[in-house]
């Protein structure tokens, strides 16, 4: 409905400099009949023309960037309800196998298999270890999401490996931004991943720490290199090296810019046969 707005609006300002760039030719031509806008008689009639136009002019400008940061959000707010609802998924599926667990050590012990049950509840605490303690980290929302892809990436024979150096307590990105920036980055992680070379570890990386006065995080994968030509490209809006579904690539990494950019952080990325690295880092604000 007010995209529509939107264009009602557009229309109506351009009809009204077409109007009056009539009115400006009309006054050219006929200002010996109707002098009413003839400089030497009414230069006052010209100055506000001249700012009618500028009005029409800066009105058009606002309407275009409000529609642009319009569908910024409405791309982000896609994203964060597709990790929603990965997250929700992953947690039905942790809770049939808890279930499921819960009824093994229960007939074990019906059985009167003691040892056979701690074994077997040990076998499952050591399965499930590396990924409960991502959730360490002072940010819930953050904890659930790198959960999450961990879970996903594991799912998919991607060892998931991690370094948290940072509590990030004071660490003040929204929400839906945060979610936004490191979900795009973990997916294109576990995509590079799948498609390493034959012979090459499927693996992926977060690390967390401070340094210099500011929050970084990496994102590395053992994926394919991307070669340093590409690099300086796959920032850009609709870029993707992929031939399936192209339409619905290239949009995860311009938003990761977009975001980063809007709360005064800096990304960067390094490429090379050992892997690639998506670097981010954000100021540590006094709170």
């Amino acid at each position: 409905m007010k995209s529509r707005n939107f264009t009602w609006i557009i229309i109506t300002l351009v009809l009204l400099q077409a109007l009056l760039i009539i009115i400006l030719n009309l006054s050219h031509y006929a200002r010996e009949t109707f002098p009413i806008f003839y400089p030497e008689k009414n230069p006052t009639s010209y100055f506000m023309i001249s700012f009618l136009f500028l009005l029409t002019y800066v009105g058009i400008i606002y309407i275009l960037f409000s529609a642009a940061r319009r569908e910024m959000q409405l791309l982000q707010q896609e994203l964060y309800i597709e990790n929603l609802k990965e997250s929700l998924k992953n947690l039905r599926a942790q809770r049939h196998d808890f279930i499921s667990h819960l009824q093994t050590v229960y007939g074990l012990l019906q059985m009167e298999m003691a040892d056979a049950a701690l074994e077997y509840i040990t076998s499952v605490c050591n399965e499930v270890r590396q990924p409960t303690r991502i959730i360490e980290v002072n940010q819930p929302v953050l904890a659930a999401l790198f959960q999450t892809k961990a879970a996903a990436a594991e799912a998919r024979g991607i060892s998931f490996q991690y370094e948290i150096n940072s509590d990030l307590k004071g660490f003040l990105l929204p929400q839906t931004d945060a979610t936004s920036i490191f979900g795009n980055l973990l997916d294109n992680a576990i995509e590079a991943a799948l498609a390493a070379l034959p012979g090459v570890e499927k693996r992926i990386w977060l690390r967390i720490f401070n340094a210099d006065n500011y929050y970084c995080f990496e994102v590395g994968n053992t994926g394919p290199a991307i070669p340093l030509e590409l690099q300086k490209k796959i920032f850009e809006r609709g870029f993707t090296t992929k031939k399936v579904d192209e339409e619905n690539h290239g949009q995860g990494l311009h938003i990761v810019q977009k975001l980063v950019a809007a709360h005064n952080g800096q990304i960067k990325v390094y490429s090379s046969d050992q892997g690639t690295v998506f670097t981010v880092r954000f100021p540590v604000l006094s709170t």
